[in-house]
């Protein structure tokens, strides 16, 4: 049975009040000790958490390892740590070889910081590809490019011979005045002559290449893109685990000048990159939201308080909990993950509440004339069991998540809900020692009651219009209810980093490429033979464009490609010859006069062409009457500079192109003892387990697609690991684990509500204007068409937290006094919390990054339906059940 209000008003004089006054009492008489015990200890515990409390960005450890999707990962990691390097680094170029060079180079670079970097892998530049690379071509495909190589062989063997300027406008002005010429297509080579003079003239970079301009594509692959796979070394202690090798890649792009300016573009993204910047997206945008909140929260605070030592006082105690409660994650956890370091979040919203509790009603008391000496030990009989009840079920809450499978919430669970013990402490403890030692002016810092304005007027609403507020919440709570159900969670974990970052840009623009495995999916077998015919099955299944084993990486249809190579090594493989070393670009003296005889010779070829030819042909004319402009304007060392960029956008990289030719004429047969060991890796393990790699038809840039995928891949392969499976599966264990938390929150808070209240109508108070706050904000969630994620779901706790806080604190409070609740110093603490914890997270919405930016949608709308709830519904059902 409830207890009447004089039973009440009776136990406010019993043993818990007593205590808690003598206790504030015997801290105010030693408050300069207490204060000075409480800043030493402090210290002392801001250096314990800051030696000892690390950060774990890991997100692998957000779950628990016992999950079956996860042992599967954990043991194709284990089989095959080659796959996920975690940094890939992506080259693009205006040709095929600008490409090519900036890898080479790169690597290079690269291999020679082991210190940073424990891998460095590029296929192209491994010798065995530069030497078999043309067996991978279609048989059809090869003898098409051995035919247009047999027919540029006389203009290839002239170059290798005489690889200078000269040997190319003497091949260009041979090909523009004999009749043998007549039949060929000179247009595409007197235009890409064209484009290198102006930009030499010009100065501006330019790179011919010949590989386009032969015809000699390469072994498949994406011909202008080029990619580095790199294993960073990562201080999982450091906020930025991959910082310095990030850094280090992005300073040699500059050193290496791949970028823009020379036809290259150079790009990040993989794990670790795309992990690194949303840690500092999410950071940034942390700074920016903290830097709006807080001129709000000291606004709201003094408008509260009404006095600058009461608005001081609580922000110390605030700052000296939080401390304590960092000191205890660093003895009972060790470290904080992605969202553990939310803690601080979630205890600045709550741990306010128990210091304005306090400080209102000490307003309140001084507003009634209690001397203040008095009023602080009797404000803390007052509040100090409500808040006592307050912290019990708001840390249940947060204990809630402990036993759930997922890690990362289950530590923020038990960090937090220790923080609100911490708090509780400290707000009865350190802060009436701080108002004793800054006494505030208890002329300002009195809680005036209102008279019969408006506003006053207004907060009578709840109680004489009852009956219209619970027939308003009803019919929002069946819209609610038929709204609720459609929410959903974004299980796409790129949907929460800030899509113009470059990792996430440069990952969408590699999933969109169907030639790229950028989600695949892995299957493990026990042998060579059983992979093949697992993959025969998979390869069947309509969602799966290619399923590929290692003995997929041996070249079929060997015995006609090597007759092709060998023939075409008999015609170009003399034409190519050019002594022992690497070919190089020559300086001749007689350069300019080459140029100059065929300057003279092109108008008469322009004149009896037609079409494309005559239309390349005066281009270059243009372009050579520039070239004759400068060279007149110039001196002998202009003449040599101009020259030099001549030579470099013309001939830059033929060599390159003349060497890569003469490699892949080598080529011999490949078994798979061939294939470098850094590739057999990443198909077959040291204990003889094969993998095979299965590639998606549909582009998996959406979740539905994504569950498509992996649900067919598991008809047919259950054990099916990679990215899209832990995409799926990691979404699947955040919604069951909060499921289960809920479950476990809503039924201990109500039994221990029934035990602290003593009351199933006052449990019944405290939850049903929650249970209305939750469905509002899930149907708002869905009217703005915004999902749940691995982000904004943390804030769920917090609205939890609130709403149990709000609605006991009210609850209490309710039935121990007569009257309007809402006139009260207990309301005004409550709107207050209320209004500064929005404003602490609602500025998240300002932050760039996409998850922050919903989280702070989450609260500022969850934090919203409560206060209404606890303001506007409680009161009404106060008003009835008295």
């Amino acid at each position: 049975m409830g207890q009447t209000p004089a039973e009440l008003e009776n136990d406010r004089a019993g043993r818990g009040a007593r205590v808690l006054r003598a206790w504030v009492g015997a801290v105010q008489r030693r408050a300069p000790w207490v204060v000075a015990a409480a800043l030493l200890a402090t210290a002392g515990l801001a250096w314990y958490a800051a030696t000892h409390l690390s950060v774990d960005t890991d997100t692998e450890h957000m779950l628990s390892a016992q999950l079956p999707w996860r042992q599967a990962q954990m043991r194709l990691d284990r089989l095959f740590p080659r796959l996920d390097t975690g940094l890939v680094v992506v080259i693009d170029g205006e040709n095929e070889e600008l490409a090519a060079d900036a890898q080479q180079r790169l690597v290079a670079a690269l291999e020679a910081r082991p210190q940073l970097f424990s891998e460095v892998y590029a296929a192209e530049t491994d010798p065995f590809f530069r030497r078999n690379g043309l067996l991978y071509l279609d048989t059809d495909a090869l003898q098409k490019l051995a035919d247009d190589l047999n027919q540029a062989q006389p203009f290839l063997g002239a170059l290798a011979q005489d690889p200078s300027l000269h040997g190319l406008f003497t091949l260009l002005d041979r090909a523009v005045t004999t009749t043998q010429s007549e039949g060929f297509a000179l247009a595409p080579a007197l235009e890409r002559v064209a484009a290198g003079v102006d930009a030499a003239v010009a100065d501006r970079f330019y790179a011919l290449s010949w590989q386009n301009l032969i015809g000699s594509g390469g072994a498949g692959l994406e011909p202008k893109r080029r990619f580095i796979e790199l294993r960073p070394h990562r201080d999982y202690g450091r906020l930025l685990p991959a910082a310095a090798a990030i850094d280090t890649i992005r300073a040699l792009g500059r050193q290496l000048h791949i970028d823009a300016a020379h036809g290259l573009r150079l790009r990040l993204t993989g794990s670790a990159a795309l992990e690194h910047e949303e840690i500092q997206s999410a950071f940034e945008g942390g700074v920016i939201a903290f830097s709006a909140a807080l001129a709000m929260v000291a606004a709201l605070l003094f408008l509260a308080l009404r006095s600058v030592r009461l608005v001081v006082s609580a922000v110390l105690t605030l700052g000296c909990g939080l401390i304590a409660t960092a000191a205890f994650a660093a003895a009972a956890v060790g470290h904080l993950n992605l969202i553990s370091i939310a803690f601080g979040v979630l205890y600045i919203g709550l741990g306010i509440d128990y210091a304005l509790y306090l400080c209102m009603r000490y307003r309140e008391l001084l507003g009634e004339g209690t001397a203040a000496d008095i009023a602080l030990p009797r404000a803390a009989g007052d509040v100090g069991g409500f808040m006592a009840v307050c912290a019990a079920t708001t840390s249940l809450g947060f204990f809630a998540f402990i036993p759930t499978p997922f890690t990362g919430i289950g530590e923020l669970g038990l960090i937090s809900g220790a923080g609100m013990f911490v708090s509780l402490f400290v707000s009865l403890t350190l802060l009436p020692a701080l108002i004793h030692v800054l006494p505030p002016d208890p002329a300002r810092a009195r809680l005036r009651r209102g008279g019969a304005g408006l506003g006053w007027r207004v907060l009578d609403w709840p109680y004489r219009h009852a009956r219209a507020i619970w027939i308003g919440a009803g019919l929002l709570a069946v819209g609610a209810l038929f709204l609720a159900p459609q929410a959903r969670f974004d299980k796409d974990p790129l949907d929460l980093r800030d899509p113009n970052s470059e990792s996430v840009s440069t990952f969408r623009d590699l999933l969109r490429d169907p030639n790229i495995p950028t989600l695949a999916v892995s299957v493990l077998t026990d042998g060579a033979a059983q992979a093949r015919e697992l993959a025969t099955k998979l390869a069947r299944l309509p969602l799966v464009a290619h399923a590929l084993t290692l003995s997929d990486l041996i070249p079929d249809d060997q015995d006609a490609k090597l007759a092709i190579l060998d023939q075409l090594n008999l015609t170009l493989g003399p034409a190519l010859a050019t002594g022992s070393g690497p070919l190089t670009i020559a300086a001749r003296a007689d350069d300019y006069a080459a140029i100059d005889q065929f300057a003279q010779d092109l108008p008469a070829y322009a004149a009896r062409r037609s079409g494309a030819d005559r239309e390349a042909a005066r281009r270059l004319q243009t372009a050579l009457q520039g070239l004759a402009e400068a060279w007149s304007k110039g001196d002998a060392a202009a003449h040599d500079a101009l020259l030099a960029r001549l030579r470099q956008a013309l001939l830059g990289t033929l060599p390159q192109h003349i060497d890569a030719l003469r490699e892949a004429l080598a080529a011999q047969p490949v078994t798979e003892k061939d294939l470098p060991p850094a590739l057999v890796e990443r198909w077959k393990s040291a204990d003889g387990t094969y993998r095979i790699e299965v590639w998606p038809k549909e582009v998996l840039d959406n979740t539905a697609a994504m569950e498509r995928f992996v649900a067919q891949v598991r008809t047919v392969a259950p054990d099916a690991a990679g990215g899209p499976v832990g995409y799926i599966e990691s979404g699947q264990a955040v919604v069951h684990a909060f499921r289960l938390a809920f479950l476990y929150s809503f039924v201990a808070i109500t039994l221990l509500l029934i035990v602290l209240l003593r009351s199933f109508a006052d449990t019944l108070l405290v939850l049903i204007p929650l249970a209305l706050a939750i469905l509002l904000t899930l149907a708002g969630m869905v009217l703005l068409r915004v999902p749940f994620n691995f982000a904004n779901v943390i804030a769920l706790p917090l609205i939890l937290g609130v709403g149990v806080d709000y609605g006991v604190y009210l609850v209490q409070h309710g039935r121990a006094r007569k009257g309007n609740l809402l006139h009260t110093g207990t309301a005004r603490a409550v709107l207050f919390g209320a209004l500064i914890t929005v404003a602490n997270f609602g500025n998240l919405m300002l932050a760039r990054h996409p998850g922050m930016a919903s989280m702070g949608l989450l609260l500022t709308l969850g934090l919203t339906m409560t206060l209404l709830c606890a303001l506007v519904l409680l009161p009404s059902l106060l008003a009835r059940r008295r």
